[in-house]
């Protein structure tokens, strides 16, 4: 083959065997695989076409039908949630379960849906493509596990509802056991909690249904998740309490608002309880004069009380406002008397409990037949009968007057263990109407319990104003002295109206009627003079400007305390120290817990009602400005064991109103109210 040049682009060994020649064109050797080649490509890319519109399609139908079933779901899933958080809230587990229990299914049908879709490829295709449908995934599942804890905490706590009070009493592990179950579930919940709120925050823009669900934890677990912290350590630390082979003693104090004083109610009586073990090993219920007999220290009593009581004891500890201190005194005074502290024996804690509970779990149980003394008491004759026979039956005669109540703690305890669903479902309402009140009150010596018990409000402190306050905090405190037990027949309402200036400073008239019931009654203890010995607390630093309607009284002490050898008590001191006479006006004015008090006497005979009115200024202390937006609060401050009405006036600056009503003039009415009220108002511009 004779050629003049050589094509570079030609194979010509390959050329010669394989095919003709054309010298004007040089063929590829792979020219019909090249064709194979592309034709195979074409098949395989329309198949792979095919495969993915119809693998689309079908994924596509799948995301539709999940995100159908997620928008049903959603709404129902987030208000299940808010509420079964409301339901715990309002100690009504039974409620919480049954919506929990309706969420696991909701949750189920969308992890079917949501599973099949992943079996198909889509979700996990969709997830490494897009995060957010990755994400939507991990939070499913953390919701269904949140879903799963809040019903084992609705579980565990219908358990401790339904057994504990009876478990406490008879079987320690079982009671600890369900101590702990709410526990575990708490701390389960905490951790999921956080990690759902985590990934419904990156997952709001995506869809309604994160969205939503973002709402609902982020409403119930943010705002509440200082609580959950705070049930998580109150739960730990008491069942290290209970769960001691020592013996640990918590008082009950009784205390009767028959006889008023500042803590509550006088306490004639008290339950020492013994708890190990988790069980109550025994309760001991005494008269306070038994323990007061052996206290042998010399403590000068309340100025107030230096009439009639040479030396302070357990009877009258509870003189302070700030129930903590009088819990404290309380204690100390017991665990000083020789008839505790021979045997070693200290207090973890007290609480205190008013009349009205006794009524309460008296309406729970039913009547309770006392064949010794032919009596059957109940919530109506509890207070008259218990009364009478304290005051006038044949244990009194015989040396032991409060032995009614021993036995009848036990016979009530035993009803109680025997109370059905709806009727304990109806009491722990109660009790939490109690505490609202202030007629049950919590003291612990452990720091921890204590700041839970304080936070939860069922401590009954007084309220600390912030450096920055900036409003007008008002209490009624009263104290019967050698009143009788009159305070049972006595109807309190205090009205205030406060006056707000443009400096921030207010001027209140307030006014404190007593309408005594009492006179014409079978016993004597009602019929006579209710001699009260009455404080107003107001903001630090107020000034009395005049007082009207209150009682003369003159007290000297009989007995003289600097020579007797008597010890003062720090926080009566500092009080009492402060004291200073208001000249013409019958009147003192006291530093005590951070507040301004102005005291007087209030007397109010039988049959008879009086009402004493004051007029004070506040200087705005905070000195913060007045404008658009500003806020003013207004705190008050019940004492247990006084049923209280309240009418409240709050008049705006000139040239201001309250957003809150619209005008100049805010208000506010209740014939009851709990222990403490709390308004927040915002001034707008006229």
């Amino acid at each position: 083959m004779m050629v003049d040049v050589k094509n570079p682009h030609m194979n010509y060994s390959w050329s010669a065997h394989n095919t003709t020649l054309n010298l004007r064109k040089a063929p590829l050797r792979n020219s019909h695989i090249a064709k194979d080649i592309g034709l195979f490509l074409k098949v395989f890319l329309g198949s792979a076409f095919l495969i993915i519109l119809i693998f689309g399609a079908w994924n596509a139908y799948t995301l539709v039908s999940a995100k159908e079933l997620l928008q049903n779901s959603s709404a129902k899933i987030s208000a299940n949630f808010t509420h079964s958080v409301d339901a715990l809230q309002d100690l009504d587990p039974e409620r919480a379960a049954a919506a929990l229990k309706d969420n696991a299914a909701e949750l189920g049908k969308v992890n079917a849906v949501l599973a099949r879709s992943h079996a198909d490829g889509v979700m996990g295709i969709l997830g490494s493509i897009i995060p957010a449908f990755k994400e939507g995934n991990a939070l499913l599942r953390s919701v269904t596990l949140l879903n799963v804890y809040f019903l084992r905490l609705a579980e565990a706590t219908v358990e401790l509802k339904q057994h504990g009070f009876s478990d406490f009493q008879s079987n320690g592990p079982a009671f600890l056991a369900e101590l702990t179950g709410v526990r575990s579930a708490i701390r389960a919940i905490i951790d999921e909690a956080r990690t759902a709120k985590n990934a419904t925050a990156n997952l709001r823009l995506v869809s309604s249904y994160f969205n939503s669900i973002d709402d609902a934890i982020g409403s119930k677990y943010v705002t509440h998740s200082a609580d959950l912290y705070r049930a998580d350590a109150f739960l730990g630390q008491l069942i290290g309490l209970l769960n001691t082979d020592a013996d640990r003693h918590i008082l009950f104090l009784f205390q009767n608002p028959a006889e008023i004083r500042p803590g509550g109610g006088f306490i004639g009586s008290y339950a020492d309880v013994t708890i190990g073990q988790g069980v109550m090993k025994n309760i001991d219920v005494r008269d306070i004069y038994d323990p007061d007999g052996w206290f042998l220290d010399k403590v000068i009593p309340p100025y107030q009380l230096q009439t009639v009581s040479e030396n302070w004891g357990a009877r009258d500890a509870n003189w302070f406002f700030d129930f903590p201190t009088s819990a404290k005194t309380v204690v100390n005074f017991l665990e000083a008397s020789r008839m505790y502290a021979e045997k070693g024996i200290t207090f973890d804690g007290a609480i205190a409990i008013n009349i009205p509970v006794m009524q309460s779990m008296l309406e729970a149980t039913g009547p309770i037949e006392l064949p010794e003394y032919k009596l059957i008491i109940d919530q109506n004759n509890f207070l008259a009968e218990v009364q009478r026979e304290v005051e006038a039956g044949k244990d009194k005669a015989a040396g032991h007057p409060k032995k009614i109540l021993k036995v009848l703690a036990p016979l009530l305890l035993e009803k109680m263990k025997e109370l059905g669903p709806d009727a304990q479902r109806a009491f722990i309402k109660e009790l939490g109407e109690r505490i609202a009140k202030k007629d049950i009150m919590f003291y612990a010596k452990d720091p921890a319990l204590m700041r839970y018990i304080l936070d939860a409000g069922m401590g009954g402190a007084v309220h600390e104003l912030s450096q920055d306050f900036e409003g007008s905090y008002l209490a009624v405190v009263d104290a019967n002295v050698a009143g009788g037990k009159t305070d049972a027949l006595v109807a309190q309402s205090v009205t205030a109206t406060i006056n707000v200036d443009t400096a921030g400073a207010s001027l209140t008239d307030l006014t404190i009627t007593r309408d005594h019931k009492g006179g014409g009654k079978k016993d004597p203890w009602w019929n006579t003079e209710n001699k009260n010995f009455i404080q107003v607390l107001a903001n630090p630093g107020s000034k009395l400007v005049s007082m009207s309607g209150n009682s003369v009284k003159k007290i000297i002490p009989t007995f003289n305390y600097e020579t007797g050898g008597y010890t003062a008590n720090p926080d009566l001191a500092a009080i009492d120290g402060s004291r200073v006479a208001l000249a013409g006006m019958n009147a003192w004015v006291m530093e005590e817990f951070g507040k301004t008090a102005f005291a007087t006497w209030f007397n109010i005979p039988a049959g008879k009602s009086g009402a004493l009115t004051m007029r004070y200024h506040t200087d705005n202390t905070a000195h913060t400005s007045i404008d658009e937006g500003s806020s003013y609060r207004f705190i008050y401050e019940r004492q247990s064991g006084v049923p209280t009405a309240l009418s409240a006036t709050i008049n705006a600056p000139i040239g201001f109103v309250w957003k809150e009503s619209g005008t100049p003039t805010y208000s506010y009415t209740n014939a009851d109210i709990d222990g403490k009220i709390d308004i927040t108002l915002t001034l707008a511009r006229q």
